[in-house]
């Protein structure tokens, strides 16, 4: 902030907003709260940034001051993995390590040293000889080659991603012949045994080479200047969604695909909410009548408030009013209320509270008190989603603690 001149003002109270933040570092384990005493807390949207900060600023201050001494010949970072290369006629490995551990108590780095003249760095192996270096495609142990079927139902580019990866590095990485070779029998052995055609990867492979082979060949000048364009997100349940996706393909709108099949949906355990917000109705123990409303909150919340308005001699809700002036009886939620449909608030709500109050009030179930607007055509050429003749409730007389209030 000093070097971009940012004011004391605004940076102070960016500081202080940071100081909130990482103070905020609390997790729960059995029921019970946790402080760390140190260290940013895990998820938070700030965490990798200010990590990313704290890092340059060793670099600045240590590592760079090593390089200009030229202790250290080569250093890159992806994140939290290094690559070093350093003359080990000026230092060693040990002392590097030592070196970058007495920057802070709290960080630990530890050194993996290349193994007969090769060492693995992210997705790749180096290999060092006299002539230079060699580079390869590292694979960890545990790797295996599966990726999604070609006859699986999925969008055809999520199931190409993968290749079009596999092909893309194994382009554009500065390898050997001899490991590129390699690779590409690995891409051609793994889409056999996913069961793509062969003759799909290698058109693939002719279409990666000539957008690199373009992208090589266009200038900063003559590069078409690119043009902002809007992801629109659709859901793919079958390979006819290309109709309509295909509308814009000469648009600056880009299409992704969202798959609704996946191995989280068939094996994550699937957790209903028991109380949730929709359209409810609320049944009169006396006449059997029913109220018909919505909650964009829990709907037992909104029954309590019915029952409140009851005891309170308080008129404001319809269905209050009908027990107030007929003196009929009313129950507990278990015993009268039921959600007719589960939905969040907004215009579906509206419209589906709207349909199923015409569809009571044509079966005569509504109490007198409800307001209702006039029938709607097109809620006539509606069928009703559940069979509203079924809906009332199998048990009405209180049970074990259930207790139903008469108003007197």
């Amino acid at each position: 902030m000093d070097r971009n001149k940012v004011c004391t003002d605004i940076k102070e109270q960016i500081l202080q907003l940071l100081k909130v933040i990482i103070e905020q570092n609390y997790f729960q384990d059995n029921n019970q709260y946790f402080k760390p005493e140190k260290g940013i807390a895990m998820g938070s949207h700030t965490s990798g940034t200010l990590a990313e900060i704290y890092l340059q600023l060793i670099e600045e201050r240590y590592i760079k001051h090593w390089i200009e001494k030229q202790n250290i010949v080569y250093y890159k970072r992806y994140v939290d993995d290094i690559f070093i290369i350093c003359d080990t006629s000026r230092i060693n490995e040990e002392t590097i390590k030592d070196n970058m551990n007495s920057i802070d108590d709290h960080l630990e780095f530890k050194i993996t040293e290349d193994t007969n003249n090769s060492i693995n760095y992210l997705d790749m192996t180096i290999n060092r000889s006299r002539d230079g270096m060699e580079i390869s495609i590292y694979r960890k142990p545990t790797s295996t080659n599966i990726t999604i079927q070609h006859t699986s139902n999925h969008p055809q580019d999520h199931k190409d991603a993968a290749y079009r990866y596999y092909i893309n590095r194994m382009i554009t990485l500065p390898s050997t012949e001899r490991a590129r070779i390699q690779e590409w029998k690995y891409i051609l052995s793994t889409a056999q045994y996913n069961g793509f055609p062969m003759h799909k990867i290698i058109d693939m492979e002719r279409k990666e080479i000539a957008k690199n082979r373009d992208k090589r060949s266009k200038t900063n000048e003559t590069q078409e200047k690119q043009v902002q364009k809007k992801w629109v997100t659709f859901t793919y349940d079958s390979p006819i969604i290309r109709k309509v996706t295909n509308l814009f393909n000469n648009t600056e709108v880009r299409i992704v695909f969202k798959a609704t099949n996946t191995l989280y949906q068939q094996l994550a355990e699937k957790t209903q909410n028991k109380n949730p917000s929709g359209i409810y109705e609320v049944k009169c123990n006396t006449c059997n009548k029913k109220y018909v409303g919505q909650s964009g909150r829990p709907i037992t919340i909104r029954h309590k408030e019915n029952i409140r308005y009851i005891r309170s001699n308080n008129t404001t809700s319809a269905y209050a009013a009908h027990i107030l002036n007929n003196r009929h009886e009313y129950g507990t939620a278990e015993n009268t209320l039921k959600l007719i449909h589960p939905c969040r608030k907004g215009q579906k709500m509206n419209n589906w509270e709207n349909l199923y109050i015409q569809m009571y009030r044509q079966q005569d179930q509504l109490i007198t008190e409800q307001q209702v607007n006039e029938p709607n055509l097109l809620y006539e050429l509606t069928q009703p989603p559940q069979n509203i003749d079924d809906s009332t409730h199998p048990d009405t007389t209180p049970t074990g603690t259930a207790q139903v209030y008469t108003h007197r």
